[in-house]
């Protein structure tokens, strides 16, 4: 009965979690640039191809696929766009010009930057309530739960690893 309840607890505060997560990708994400600042519409899908050129910098397009986990194609179509907005451009490699590279443009370089300005003043927002020691608590918690997150977040999986080794049938009391 005990690891009913742990597993019940575990799943409500789950769905506080997500809630709370959902709530701030929301406010992180989806926030829309003010009027004033130079903007560009971009799709959840050009969002991620951004952030990830942002990291690696100069990449191959097969590369730049798989670590999209997309079919070539798509990468492709998602890079089009973002060459059409000026914020990714494709050049040719200088050892082989059959091999295209795709990059931040200066524009999208510029663009990432405000962004992640946001992104920061956003982060102080949501830690501004929090006292000091609090923060540090709170930081360290982020940490381990970065850490310790399953890559492969399949229902199976999790439940497995969640899971004891020692199972409990209905109705038989531990």
């Amino acid at each position: 009965m005990q690891l009913l309840h742990k597993r019940s607890t575990l799943e409500r505060q789950s769905g506080q979690l997500l809630g709370y997560l959902d709530a701030l990708f929301r406010r992180l994400v989806l926030q829309r640039l003010p009027a004033d600042e130079p903007g560009f519409e971009c799709s959840r899908e050009e969002m991620r191809a951004l952030i990830l050129l942002g990291s690696s910098g100069r990449t191959i397009m097969s590369d730049f696929a798989g670590e999209l986990g997309v079919p070539l194609s798509t990468a492709t179509h998602t890079i089009d766009r973002l060459v059409a907005k000026g914020l990714v451009v494709r050049v040719r490699s200088e050892q082989d010009r059959r091999v295209v590279l795709v990059e931040m443009s200066g524009i999208g370089m510029a663009f990432q930057t405000t962004l992640r300005a946001r992104h920061h003043s956003m982060a102080r927002s949501w830690l501004t309530p929090l006292s000091p020691a609090e923060r540090e608590t709170f930081l360290g918690l982020m940490a381990k739960i970065t850490q310790g997150a399953a890559l492969d977040s399949r229902p199976e999986t999790s439940a497995q690893n969640a899971a004891p080794s020692h199972r409990v049938s209905p109705g038989a009391t531990p």
